[in-house]
């Protein structure tokens, strides 16, 4: 899987401050974290990746690392949020990650799967969509081997 700091060719304290938000460690730290995980991250692992993390502060960060459109937030059958970095698209007003989900039912770990994109849906007069959340199910690579 890309990495956004390698499609863009930008550091990561450059994508954050991009955003409008200061580059502070954690935040650099949370980013980098993300940016290298081939699936998408619960808290518990930024904070047993990280270490010494205030919760609070890294629950801030989150929070705001997704109305920025820096990353988006998914929520696996566990009921676990989990979190991964956005494409270039995404920005506060709007997130263009209109992609599917694939979660292992062995291993747990979640994957965005980039180049597969939710079908459109047609909704009702009246109805407006935020987001759109498709979650697929199975056996992920390293797991079939």
């Amino acid at each position: 899987m890309l990495h956004l700091q390698y499609i863009c060719g930008v550091n990561s304290a450059e994508q954050i401050r991009a955003r409008g938000l200061k580059a502070t460690p954690v935040r650099t730290g949370v980013l980098e974290a993300l940016q290298q995980s081939d699936a998408a991250m619960t808290t518990h692992e930024l904070e047993t990746l990280l270490g010494k993390v205030d919760r609070i502060t890294l629950y801030r960060v989150l929070k705001d690392f997704c109305e920025s459109g820096l990353l988006h937030k998914v929520t696996g059958p566990d009921g676990v949020t989990r979190f991964a970095v956005c494409h270039n698209s995404c920005h506060r007003q709007a997130h263009a990650d209109d992609h599917v989900h694939f979660t292992c039912t062995n291993c747990q770990k979640m994957y965005c799967l980039a180049h597969t994109h939710n079908p459109g849906l047609q909704l009702p007069r009246g109805f407006s969509m935020t987001t759109v959340q498709i979650l697929a199910e199975g056996i992920c690579h390293q797991c079939n081997q």
